[in-house]
């Protein structure tokens, strides 16, 4: 068995952080960790937590060197009740890269936003908040140390949370796939058992199933295992193992830590995380701290195993009484406010004795005052819905100028490229007729710039088809631009680029002529070595036949 599998097995008894629980006096986190607990900050808390963390990454396949750093935020605010919380995470990355390719090393930055996500989160079940008939007081247990401590069946339920939230990333995000949307959903279902021994110290156990990005292409699955142990009033050591699994990045991932209480509302932390394999390997350290601004100011019993039965039974029917006592009064209250109104034709600042002309006016009154606010709402809502639309129009009509120059700077590109594929073409013709002139085969020579010719006429046929296929490309690259741009600038740009392309237009014709003249001169050289050939053949083949007619003669 291999180190790092053995040390994932042992970390699988040693996993988590501390606890946490609804309100508490001491602070609960889910860091130095990542994931989450079943239970809330409490109502009316507000708790922020964050961490910075540096490490090495290497890639055997990429043949990659990565250096990172790495800083992770989370805000949680206790919301209304106390089986609610709001919350924000998030995590800014900066990446150093380095790549050998051949005998040459490149550097990549990459800097951006991993996630960021804002989420609420519900305890649907907590086990340890009504106990039952049969949880009260076992003198039994009190009296033999074998009952007090041995185990409870009862106590492997959890406590199950829910947690819905919208994940944000923004657009070419470097830490993301390419195709992933802006905003995606994400689900996560949490568990949480408390062990609470007095001779050992307590246990917590977290357990988180993870369902991220369901909407992209490719969506996240995770599972994370958290456990803790506090070793005394202010240490707590802890473990984690997190793995994940999607098309984009899959890794099995172990943190080992530990924590230190400073006061009930702030904890300091520290972890080093590992993977198991080598696409890429990651070693990282983390230091980070959790702060808590406690303006709770309705304490709740959370009874502990063993110590559920808490309030005495006639004392807690007192309490349930006196409970509904105040609810009825309040409800008196409220109909007598509700009743004690204008539209019953009663007030309490005016006595039974009023005049009825009097109230009329009251009414009148107050029907004027709301319709003027109701008109003023109406009017203010309609100039900033003018406004928006305003300046929609003037968004729409700067990305159509900007569109329309892309497009035309595009056109006048691929023109001049394909100019210059022809002009290298026809100097490359003519510096051809210019050497046939000196060689002897004069037939090959013409041959080849035949040859030449056609390539250029089939070039100048395939102009138009990628002509278009470049004009389509530079389209879509252009879509893809946000930046804004001047209408006035832009027009202007527009214009010189029409005047460009007429100059161009101009210098294209002008060249055209010149290959005609060339193609004349050619034919005229080659009408002309062709009447030379003839002539020199005529006076081979008249010096033969007066070589014949002197050899008759001499016989």
């Amino acid at each position: 068995m291999s180190p790092k599998s053995l040390l994932l097995l042992v970390s699988l008894f040693l996993l988590g952080l501390t606890a946490s629980a609804q309100y508490t006096e001491k602070i609960n986190t889910n860091r130095p960790g990542t994931s989450q607990g079943a239970f809330s900050v409490g109502n009316n808390v507000l708790q922020i937590e964050g961490g910075f963390g540096v490490g090495k990454e290497k890639h055997k396949l990429f043949d990659t060197k990565t250096n990172t750093f790495n800083f992770d935020y989370t805000i949680r605010y206790g919301l209304l009740i106390e089986q609610l919380e709001i919350n924000l995470n998030g995590s800014f990355r900066t990446d150093g890269i380095k790549q050998t390719v051949g005998a040459n090393e490149e550097k990549i930055r990459k800097t951006d936003f991993e996630y960021n996500t804002i989420g609420v989160k519900y305890l649907i079940y907590d086990p340890y908040k009504k106990p039952k008939d049969q949880d009260s007081i076992n003198y039994d247990e009190l009296k033999s140390w074998k009952e007090r401590y041995r185990f409870k069946w009862k106590s492997l339920i959890p406590a199950v949370s829910a947690y819905v939230g919208m994940n944000y990333v923004n657009a070419d995000n470097a830490f993301t796939f390419p195709t992933d949307q802006t905003i995606s959903p994400k689900i996560v279902l949490m568990t949480q058992n408390n062990w609470w021994t007095s001779n050992a110290g307590s246990w917590v156990l977290v357990t988180n199933l993870v369902i991220d990005k369901i909407t992209t292409d490719n969506p996240a699955y995770g599972w994370f295992i958290t456990s803790t142990h506090t070793l005394n009033n202010k240490w707590a050591v802890f473990g984690e193992y997190q793995g994940q699994k999607s098309d984009f990045y899959s890794d099995n991932i172990l943190r080992l830590g530990g924590a230190y209480l400073f006061n009930n509302d702030l904890q300091i932390d520290a972890n080093i995380a590992t993977n198991f394999k080598d696409t890429p390997s990651i070693f990282r350290v983390s230091v980070g701290a959790s702060y808590r601004f406690d303006w709770h100011y309705k304490d709740e019993i959370i009874e502990k195993p063993g110590f559920e039965s808490g309030i005495k039974e006639k004392e807690g029917e007192e309490e349930l009484n006196k409970k509904e006592s105040d609810s009825l009064n309040i409800n008196q209250e409220f109909e007598e406010l509700e009743n004690d109104s204008l539209k019953l034709e009663k007030t309490p600042f005016i006595n039974d004795f009023e005049d009825g002309s009097h109230r009329d006016a009251m009414e009148q009154d107050l029907d004027e005052r709301r319709t003027e606010q109701r008109l003023e709402r109406e009017r203010i809502e309609k100039e900033k819905q003018d406004k928006k639309d305003d300046k929609k129009f003037q968004k729409e009509e700067r990305r159509r100028l900007k569109r329309e120059a892309k497009e035309a700077k595009q056109a006048e590109k691929a023109r001049i490229k394909a100019e210059k594929e022809k002009q290298k073409m026809i100097e490359d013709i003519d510096a051809e007729l210019d050497k046939m002139e000196q060689d002897d085969g004069v037939d090959d020579e013409l041959k080849k710039i035949d040859e030449e010719l056609k390539k250029l006429e089939e070039m100048e046929k395939d102009i138009d088809p990628e002509k278009e296929k470049e004009q389509k490309e530079e389209e879509k690259q252009a879509k893809e631009e946000k930046e804004d741009e001047d209408v006035d600038a832009a027009y202007d740009k527009l214009q010189k680029e029409q005047e460009k392309a007429k100059k161009e237009d101009e210098k294209r014709k002008k060249k055209e002529d010149k290959k005609r003249l060339k193609e004349e001169k050619r034919k005229k050289k080659e009408e002309e070595k062709r009447k030379k050939a003839e002539e020199k053949k005529k006076k081979e083949e008249q010096k033969k036949n007066d070589e014949n007619k002197d050899e008759d003669n001499g016989d």
